[in-house]
Protein backbone atom coordinates (compact mmCIF):
# COMPACT_ATOMS: atom_id res chain seq x y z
CA UNK A 1 0.00 0.00 0.00
CA UNK A 2 2.91 2.62 0.90
CA UNK A 3 4.87 1.58 -2.58
CA UNK A 4 1.45 2.28 -4.43
CA UNK A 5 0.67 5.43 -2.37
CA UNK A 6 4.30 6.35 -3.19
CA UNK A 7 3.69 5.92 -7.15
CA UNK A 8 0.91 8.33 -7.09
CA UNK A 9 3.24 11.36 -5.80
CA UNK A 10 5.59 11.19 -8.78
CA UNK A 11 5.66 15.21 -8.91
CA UNK A 12 6.77 15.54 -4.76
CA UNK A 13 10.34 16.04 -3.77
CA UNK A 14 10.18 12.60 -1.78
CA UNK A 15 7.25 10.59 -2.24
CA UNK A 16 8.40 7.61 -0.19
CA UNK A 17 8.37 9.64 2.61
CA UNK A 18 5.18 11.62 2.14
CA UNK A 19 3.53 8.36 1.92
CA UNK A 20 5.48 7.50 5.38
CA UNK A 21 4.44 10.37 6.82
CA UNK A 22 0.67 10.37 6.03
CA UNK A 23 0.10 6.29 6.96
CA UNK A 24 2.11 6.77 10.25
CA UNK A 25 -0.56 9.93 10.60
CA UNK A 26 -3.63 7.71 9.92
CA UNK A 27 -2.75 4.08 11.35
CA UNK A 28 -0.13 5.50 13.96
CA UNK A 29 2.38 2.80 13.06
CA UNK A 30 6.55 3.63 12.54
CA UNK A 31 9.02 2.02 10.16
CA UNK A 32 9.83 -0.19 13.07
CA UNK A 33 6.18 -1.30 13.17
CA UNK A 34 6.55 -1.95 9.49
CA UNK A 35 9.98 -3.81 9.71
CA UNK A 36 8.75 -6.21 12.63
CA UNK A 37 5.15 -6.77 11.35
CA UNK A 38 4.89 -6.00 7.59
CA UNK A 39 1.57 -8.09 7.17
CA UNK A 40 -1.60 -6.44 9.15
CA UNK A 41 -5.00 -5.98 9.02
CA UNK A 42 -5.99 -2.41 8.11
CA UNK A 43 -9.62 -0.95 8.73
CA UNK A 44 -11.54 -0.25 5.44
CA UNK A 45 -12.45 3.43 7.19
CA UNK A 46 -8.40 3.83 7.85
CA UNK A 47 -7.55 3.12 3.80
CA UNK A 48 -10.38 5.21 2.81
CA UNK A 49 -8.88 8.22 4.98
CA UNK A 50 -5.45 7.12 3.86
CA UNK A 51 -6.10 7.16 0.18
CA UNK A 52 -7.92 10.13 -0.01
CA UNK A 53 -5.32 12.20 1.88
CA UNK A 54 -2.50 10.49 -0.98
CA UNK A 55 -5.17 12.24 -3.65
CA UNK A 56 -5.03 15.30 -1.94
CA UNK A 57 -1.51 15.27 -1.69
CA UNK A 58 -0.88 14.31 -5.23
CA UNK A 59 -3.07 17.42 -5.76
CA UNK A 60 -0.13 19.93 -4.64
CA UNK A 61 -1.67 20.00 -1.35
CA UNK A 62 1.17 20.46 1.19
CA UNK A 63 2.12 17.64 3.63
CA UNK A 64 2.65 19.86 6.28
CA UNK A 65 -1.00 21.37 6.58
CA UNK A 66 -2.17 17.58 6.63
CA UNK A 67 0.35 16.31 9.38
CA UNK A 68 -0.76 19.58 11.26
CA UNK A 69 2.63 20.46 12.28
CA UNK A 70 5.96 20.64 11.42
CA UNK A 71 9.96 20.86 12.65
CA UNK A 72 11.57 24.22 12.68
CA UNK A 73 15.23 24.49 14.93
CA UNK A 74 14.69 21.87 16.77
CA UNK A 75 10.93 21.90 17.73
CA UNK A 76 7.73 21.19 16.29
CA UNK A 77 5.50 23.93 15.49
CA UNK A 78 1.78 23.42 14.34
CA UNK A 79 1.18 24.59 11.21
CA UNK A 80 -2.65 24.98 9.97
CA UNK A 81 -4.00 26.57 6.28
CA UNK A 82 -3.77 29.94 5.77
CA UNK A 83 -0.44 30.26 7.84
CA UNK A 84 3.08 30.17 6.39
CA UNK A 85 5.18 26.72 6.09
CA UNK A 86 8.64 26.96 8.56
CA UNK A 87 11.26 26.05 5.82
CA UNK A 88 14.25 24.76 6.73
CA UNK A 89 16.76 27.73 5.31
CA UNK A 90 14.95 30.11 7.51
CA UNK A 91 16.08 28.09 10.34
CA UNK A 92 19.76 30.22 9.63
CA UNK A 93 18.23 33.47 11.27
CA UNK A 94 17.33 31.95 14.45
CA UNK A 95 20.84 30.49 14.28
CA UNK A 96 22.42 33.26 13.41
CA UNK A 97 20.31 35.26 16.15
CA UNK A 98 21.09 32.73 19.10
CA UNK A 99 24.95 33.43 18.04
CA UNK A 100 24.55 37.13 18.40
CA UNK A 101 22.48 36.66 21.48
CA UNK A 102 25.23 34.97 23.36
CA UNK A 103 27.45 38.20 23.44
CA UNK A 104 23.64 40.36 24.67
CA UNK A 105 22.24 40.20 28.06
CA UNK A 106 18.39 40.72 28.65
CA UNK A 107 17.99 41.87 24.97
CA UNK A 108 15.06 42.72 23.33
CA UNK A 109 14.10 40.88 20.00
CA UNK A 110 11.88 41.44 17.69
CA UNK A 111 10.63 38.82 15.05
CA UNK A 112 8.40 41.43 12.41
CA UNK A 113 6.17 38.86 10.14
CA UNK A 114 5.89 36.20 12.59
CA UNK A 115 3.54 33.72 10.93
CA UNK A 116 3.69 30.23 13.16
CA UNK A 117 6.10 32.12 15.26
CA UNK A 118 8.84 29.22 14.34
CA UNK A 119 12.10 32.31 14.26
CA UNK A 120 10.58 34.03 17.42
CA UNK A 121 10.05 31.73 19.41
CA UNK A 122 13.03 29.16 18.57
CA UNK A 123 15.04 32.52 19.81
CA UNK A 124 12.80 32.72 22.91
CA UNK A 125 13.60 29.18 23.69
CA UNK A 126 17.11 29.50 23.49
CA UNK A 127 17.41 32.48 25.36
CA UNK A 128 15.49 32.49 28.08
CA UNK A 129 16.94 36.25 29.46
CA UNK A 130 15.66 37.64 26.19
CA UNK A 131 12.00 39.40 25.62
CA UNK A 132 10.45 38.09 22.08
CA UNK A 133 8.36 40.17 20.67
CA UNK A 134 6.10 38.57 17.73
CA UNK A 135 3.85 40.90 15.20
CA UNK A 136 1.66 39.50 12.13
CA UNK A 137 -1.87 41.24 11.23
CA UNK A 138 -3.32 37.93 10.36
CA UNK A 139 -5.87 36.69 12.73
CA UNK A 140 -5.05 32.65 11.67
CA UNK A 141 -1.20 33.53 12.47
CA UNK A 142 -1.46 35.33 15.73
CA UNK A 143 -4.00 32.30 16.71
CA UNK A 144 -1.60 29.27 15.69
CA UNK A 145 1.72 31.58 17.29
CA UNK A 146 -0.13 31.82 20.31
CA UNK A 147 -0.99 27.74 20.25
CA UNK A 148 2.75 26.85 19.60
CA UNK A 149 3.41 29.56 22.29
CA UNK A 150 1.57 27.34 24.80
CA UNK A 151 2.69 24.24 23.76
CA UNK A 152 6.52 24.75 24.02
CA UNK A 153 5.81 26.36 27.29
CA UNK A 154 7.74 29.84 26.44
CA UNK A 155 6.91 32.32 28.83
CA UNK A 156 9.49 35.36 27.37
CA UNK A 157 7.36 36.02 24.07
CA UNK A 158 4.73 38.31 23.55
CA UNK A 159 2.44 37.77 20.23
CA UNK A 160 1.28 40.77 18.85
CA UNK A 161 -1.46 42.01 16.44
CA UNK A 162 0.08 44.88 14.14
CA UNK A 163 0.24 46.28 11.26
CA UNK A 164 3.91 46.25 10.64
CA UNK A 165 3.38 49.78 7.60
CA UNK A 166 2.44 51.65 10.59
CA UNK A 167 5.81 51.46 11.77
CA UNK A 168 7.70 51.15 15.66
CA UNK A 169 5.64 52.48 18.07
CA UNK A 170 8.32 53.36 21.19
CA UNK A 171 5.33 54.78 23.19
CA UNK A 172 4.62 51.34 23.69
CA UNK A 173 7.53 49.04 23.14
CA UNK A 174 11.16 48.57 24.17
CA UNK A 175 13.63 49.63 21.72
CA UNK A 176 14.86 46.34 19.86
CA UNK A 177 18.61 44.87 20.21
CA UNK A 178 17.47 42.77 17.71
CA UNK A 179 15.21 42.42 14.57
CA UNK A 180 14.68 39.56 12.57
CA UNK A 181 12.33 39.17 9.57
CA UNK A 182 11.17 36.94 6.89
CA UNK A 183 8.74 39.07 4.73
CA UNK A 184 6.43 38.52 1.35
CA UNK A 185 8.88 39.14 -1.39
CA UNK A 186 7.57 37.29 -4.29
CA UNK A 187 6.29 39.56 -7.05
CA UNK A 188 3.19 38.40 -9.30
CA UNK A 189 4.63 37.49 -12.12
CA UNK A 190 6.99 35.49 -9.86
CA UNK A 191 4.23 33.64 -7.81
CA UNK A 192 2.66 32.63 -11.28
CA UNK A 193 5.70 30.27 -12.03
CA UNK A 194 6.32 28.26 -8.23
CA UNK A 195 5.59 25.14 -7.83
CA UNK A 196 1.58 23.81 -7.59
CA UNK A 197 2.05 23.22 -3.38
CA UNK A 198 2.73 27.43 -3.14
CA UNK A 199 -0.96 28.27 -3.90
CA UNK A 200 -2.03 26.53 -0.90
CA UNK A 201 -0.24 29.08 0.98
CA UNK A 202 -1.64 32.12 1.71
CA UNK A 203 -0.96 34.63 -1.20
CA UNK A 204 -0.51 37.35 1.26
CA UNK A 205 2.31 35.65 3.37
CA UNK A 206 4.04 35.33 -0.08
CA UNK A 207 3.69 37.74 -2.91
CA UNK A 208 4.00 41.31 -2.85
CA UNK A 209 3.19 43.67 -5.05
CA UNK A 210 5.34 45.26 -7.72
CA UNK A 211 9.01 44.64 -7.18
CA UNK A 212 8.53 42.46 -4.27
CA UNK A 213 10.80 45.57 -2.10
CA UNK A 214 8.03 47.12 0.43
CA UNK A 215 8.44 45.30 3.41
CA UNK A 216 12.15 45.89 2.95
CA UNK A 217 11.24 49.54 2.21
CA UNK A 218 9.28 49.74 5.29
CA UNK A 219 11.88 47.77 7.52
CA UNK A 220 14.94 50.13 6.24
CA UNK A 221 13.05 53.52 7.28
CA UNK A 222 10.43 52.34 9.99
CA UNK A 223 12.00 49.52 11.96
CA UNK A 224 15.84 49.26 12.14
CA UNK A 225 17.13 52.76 12.71
CA UNK A 226 15.23 51.65 16.19
CA UNK A 227 17.70 49.00 16.68
CA UNK A 228 19.83 49.95 19.32
CA UNK A 229 23.57 50.43 18.66
CA UNK A 230 25.56 47.17 18.39
CA UNK A 231 22.36 45.71 17.90
CA UNK A 232 21.47 43.20 15.27
CA UNK A 233 18.91 42.27 12.16
CA UNK A 234 18.21 39.67 10.01
CA UNK A 235 16.32 39.45 6.99
CA UNK A 236 15.31 36.96 4.63
CA UNK A 237 14.99 37.30 1.24
CA UNK A 238 14.44 36.75 -2.75
CA UNK A 239 16.71 35.16 -5.24
CA UNK A 240 18.64 38.30 -6.97
CA UNK A 241 17.29 40.43 -4.21
CA UNK A 242 19.67 40.97 -1.26
CA UNK A 243 22.25 42.89 -3.51
CA UNK A 244 18.78 45.65 -3.85
CA UNK A 245 17.46 45.06 0.06
CA UNK A 246 21.81 46.18 0.83
CA UNK A 247 21.00 49.43 -0.51
CA UNK A 248 18.08 50.10 0.99
CA UNK A 249 19.82 49.80 4.76
CA UNK A 250 21.32 53.02 6.20
CA UNK A 251 25.12 53.27 6.42
CA UNK A 252 24.89 53.32 10.33
CA UNK A 253 25.05 49.41 9.62
CA UNK A 254 27.90 47.00 8.65
CA UNK A 255 25.44 44.66 6.16
CA UNK A 256 26.07 41.86 4.65
CA UNK A 257 24.92 38.55 2.34
CA UNK A 258 24.66 35.28 3.10
CA UNK A 259 23.79 32.38 1.38
CA UNK A 260 21.11 29.66 2.92
CA UNK A 261 21.54 25.47 2.90
CA UNK A 262 21.40 25.44 -1.03
CA UNK A 263 23.86 27.54 -1.80
CA UNK A 264 21.46 30.73 -2.78
CA UNK A 265 22.07 34.20 -1.80
CA UNK A 266 19.67 34.50 0.31
CA UNK A 267 19.97 36.78 3.58
CA UNK A 268 20.93 40.10 4.14
CA UNK A 269 22.25 41.17 8.00
CA UNK A 270 23.54 44.03 9.69
CA UNK A 271 25.78 45.17 12.66
CA UNK A 272 24.35 49.05 14.06
CA UNK A 273 27.42 50.72 14.80
CA UNK A 274 28.03 52.16 18.08
CA UNK A 275 29.12 56.05 19.24
CA UNK A 276 32.78 54.84 19.33
CA UNK A 277 32.63 53.06 15.87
Amino acid sequence: MLRDAAGALPEADSPGTDAYEIARLVFGFNRTDILLCPVRELSEEDIGLFRGLIKKRAGGYPLQYILGKWDFFGFTFFVEDGVLIPRPETEQIAENACKFLKTVKNAVVFDICSGTGCIGLSVAANNQSCKVYLFDISEKALTVSEKNKKNLRIENAEILNYDIFTGFDGKALPRPDVILCNPPYVTEDEYKSLAKEIFFEPKNAVVCGGDGLDFYRCLAEKWLPYINPGGYFMLECGEGQPEKVESLIDKQFRTASERDIYGVLRFVSGIKATPHN
